[in-house]
């Protein structure tokens, strides 16, 4: 490295760090420079350089190749649909990469299953165990519940991407579809829709942790101790086939796929459980949120429906009431059994921590939820409004201007949230120990009732995941503006990065052999002489309906590839370095100023 190369990224280290300061001034703090952390401070800085330099580095390198070779400097989409690299080594190399991870991929997976099957057959789950479920019956359960949380993730995406298109082109081809939509997207059905699903996803991901969750040391087919802990013990396994079989497999083929992937009876049955859960009333505390946020922002809510009638005022207020007390039951169940150490979280965790991590959890994937709704909503903005707010215009560039890191996000942010709930149901789901009886001394029946998570799963529909959706709809900047926003970004494309579920692709490539699905082009979407602009405004609308909603709603293309995995981490790194320098400061500047805390 030349001396002339040390003095530009030293320039530019400089450069990013005043620019950090402009965006986060408050983590600034001056006359802190010197004193006894001052020689740790200028260890971290040393390396922030070096992450810097060789970031700089990389990025030019990059640049400069791209701009000889005459194409974009990042990873382009090749035709066959898989992404790659610009150079013809660097693709071989990627391709080299993505090989290893989809073999590992693979490899863990079918690891996984193995594992899982051998603890429901051995009895060392929760349902096998302890609940004396027949084992061939939990077997059956525990693949039923993927089955239909996959038809759920992936039915969303095609209940809101058909909305646009005319129900008459498909309406005699496939009937089943034609059923579903025609009730769905009836005036507000859709949002109901959209809040009864969610709460069915994150019930099947309880009910999965409930069957499947591993009892005590469990020890199956003779493996070492660690490797038992990594796949039963954390709840690996399980995780990493909810995320595989009961999410991405179907999402990737249904993407392309809406009309015949709805074409069939249970899709129907998905139909009406949603509207029937959200007509139940359970869910209709959160309406609350949106009726605060529509009058804090001073915009109406917008309705396909004529207005309520008294006698409709009345039912949706009732329920609205019915909803906050089964809510409070719901906090004072989950909090009383965490401080009685009475649920199924690891036991070598105190209760005072799981009730902290269960905090931290649901602000964590709050702010996610919160994030995929807010970049989406950016959208639409003005391009002043975005620059006005340097942290969430550099969030929206890492996201939108990074070819392939969109999806990356996505997936990520997906992989993330499934973890996250289910270490959530782990903390909220009751299990009581040995002689400690029923929770507040209620009967057998309605103790087997908070034993399923039931509770558990309503409480974090609406406190982390519908709630913080509505106000990312209210506030996006306030999102994108957020520290945490841009670490959590790098976080989930670091984890998609890794290819730990890459195996989905030919999973998924199995799948579509298997039913012959056909693209929704044969049937609707061929162009016709003087029909091709027609055609053009349907896929323009389906793919601005895409950006409004939940995550199953972008389409996912096939075969994200590697997008500079170790940049990524490097920030990730930097970003960690960077907390615990501000940390130092802090101690620095209180014991600069005593007397402001005196």
């Amino acid at each position: 490295m030349t001396p002339a190369t040390i003095d530009s990224s030293s320039k530019n280290h400089e450069q990013a760090r005043d620019e950090d300061a402009v965006r986060s001034p408050h983590l600034t703090v001056d006359g802190a420079d010197e004193g006894p952390f001052h020689h740790i401070e200028i260890a971290i800085e040393h390396v922030e350089q070096h992450l810097h330099v060789n970031h700089s580095q990389n990025s030019d390198v990059e640049t400069a190749e791209g701009r000889q070779g005459g194409e974009h400097p990042h990873r382009h989409l090749e035709d066959d649909g898989h992404y790659g690299a610009t150079s013809e080594n660097s693709w071989r190399n990627v391709s080299f990469f993505t090989a290893i991870r989809h073999l590992a991929s693979m490899a863990i997976t079918l690891f996984s299953i193995v594992m899982i099957s051998a603890a429901i057959f051995t009895k060392q789950t929760t349902a096998t165990g302890e609940k004396q479920v027949p084992t061939f019956l939990a077997f059956l359960v525990f693949w039923g519940l993927l089955a239909w949380l996959a038809m759920m993730e992936a039915g969303l995406n095609c209940m809101v991407g058909l909305k646009p298109v005319d129900a008459s082109l498909y309406s005699s081809s496939h009937r089943k579809t034609y059923a579903c939509t025609k009730l769905a997207h009836r005036g507000d059905n859709l949002e109901r829709f959209i809040v009864g699903r969610q709460y069915l996803d994150l019930m099947c991901v309880f009910l999965t942790s409930f069957m499947v969750s591993t009892i005590g040391d469990s020890s199956v087919l003779g493996m070492p101790k660690v490797v038992n802990d990594i796949f039963l013990a954390s709840g690996l396994a399980v995780i990493l086939i909810t995320i595989i079989f009961g999410q991405l497999v179907l999402v990737v083929n249904a993407a392309h796929s809406m009309l015949d992937f709805m074409n069939n009876y249970c899709m129907i049955a998905i139909t009406y459980a949603a509207l029937a859960v959200e007509a139940s009333g359970i869910l209709h505390s959160v309406y609350l949120v949106q009726m605060f946020f529509s009058y804090v922002t001073g915009k109406p809510i917008e309705s396909n429906e004529p207005p309520k009638t008294a006698f409709q005022k009345a039912l949706f207020w009732s329920r609205v009431a019915m909803s906050l007390g089964i809510l409070v039951i719901s906090f004072v169940v989950a909090f009383t059994a965490l401080f009685q150490n009475n649920t199924t979280m690891w036991s070598s965790v105190p209760p005072v921590v799981s009730i902290i991590m269960l905090i931290v959890l649901i602000g964590f994937t709050g702010i996610m939820e919160g994030l995929q709704i807010a970049l989406f909503a950016v959208v639409h903005l003005p391009a002043e409004e975005v620059e006005k707010h340097a942290l969430a215009k550099h969030n929206c560039d890492l996201v939108f201007l990074k070819h392939g890191h969109l999806q990356a996000f996505l997936v990520g942010r997906q992989i993330c949230q499934t973890i996250v709930m289910f270490v959530i149901a782990r903390i909220t789901t009751v299990q009581m120990r040995e002689g400690e009886g029923n929770l507040f001394d209620v009967s057998d029946g309605l103790q087997s009732f908070f034993d399923t998570g039931v509770l558990g799963a309503l409480m974090s529909t609406i406190v982390a995941s519908l709630s913080w959706r509505i106000t990312a709809s209210s506030f996006p900047m306030a999102f994108l503006a957020n520290p945490l926003s841009t670490f959590i970004i790098r976080f989930c494309l670091v984890i998609e990065g890794t290819g730990i579920c890459y195996s989905s692709w030919l999973f998924a490539a199995i799948h579509q052999k298997v039913v012959g699905y056909e693209r929704d082009e044969v049937y609707i979407g061929e162009t016709k002489d003087g029909d091709e602009e027609g055609s053009e405004d349907i896929r323009n609308k389906t793919a601005d309906s895409l950006e409004t909603t939940d995550i199953q709603e972008v389409s996912t293309d096939e075969g994200l590839g590697s997008y500079r995995l170790l940049s990524n981490c490097k920030v990730c790194f930097g970003s960690i370095l960077h907390i615990v320098k501000t940390f130092f400061r802090a101690i620095l500047y209180y014991q600069s100023t005593p007397y402001l805390f005196a």
